[in-house]
């Protein structure tokens, strides 16, 4: 077993049963679109892929970066409205990208 002092970092390390519970007690309080995680909020597809699971398929994104990510994640790439480009970077979004982000 890996020893926790022992882990490349930034590492993410969390209990797994608790972060089920969660996801779970998230998605009984606020199913399906009730509820637009932040991608900020974690910064992990794996994460989001469990929240997708849960029913929480539409995610809000602060950056282009971080809606390519999803999407290479195979998260929000069949479907544009699964991401939400929060304002702040849709300009460069427009001006810097040859190609669309999601759609």
């Amino acid at each position: 077993m890996t020893k926790i002092d022992d882990l490349p970092t930034p590492a993410l390390v969390a209990d797994g049963a608790r972060l089920e519970a969660n996801l779970r007690t998230m998605a009984e309080a606020h199913p399906g679109a009730a509820l637009r995680p932040h991608v900020k909020a974690h910064k992990c597809t794996a994460l989001a892929k469990r929240q997708a699971a849960h029913g929480h398929r539409t995610f809000c994104a602060a950056t282009t970066r971080e809606i390519e990510g999803m999407a290479a994640a195979g998260l929000g790439d069949d479907d544009p409205a699964l991401l939400v480009l929060v304002a702040g970077d849709l300009a460069f979004a427009h001006e810097q990208r040859p190609h669309p982000i999601v759609g």
